[in-house]
């Protein structure tokens, strides 16, 4: 029968933790971060809405064939989508 073995000792071969392994990390910078992706996302939120009640409000105007469509909704469109377009790059830094 063989003998039985005992378990590591804790004498030299103990390991050390990395400097920063995950039991480790400060969650101090995360707070920031955050709040600007919240601020991002209520952005993109935000132009989304807008994009799309411009769309509406065209789309309205072409199924009624008595009204005539407005002069400035293209360039009112044309600012949502680059509105939506901008706070979709915020969120990506």
């Amino acid at each position: 029968m063989r003998p039985r073995r005992r378990g590591a000792s804790s004498g030299s071969r103990s390991r050390t933790v990395p400097a920063r392994s995950r039991v480790t990390v400060r969650r101090g910078t995360a707070a920031p971060r955050l709040a600007t992706l919240a601020a991002a996302l209520r952005q993109s939120r935000d132009a989304l809405g807008t994009l799309q009640s411009q769309l509406d409000a065209l789309l309205a105007a072409l199924r009624n064939p008595r009204a005539g469509i407005d002069p400035g909704a293209a360039e009112r469109l044309r600012e949502a989508a680059q509105a939506a377009g901008l706070a979709f790059d915020g969120l990506t830094r």
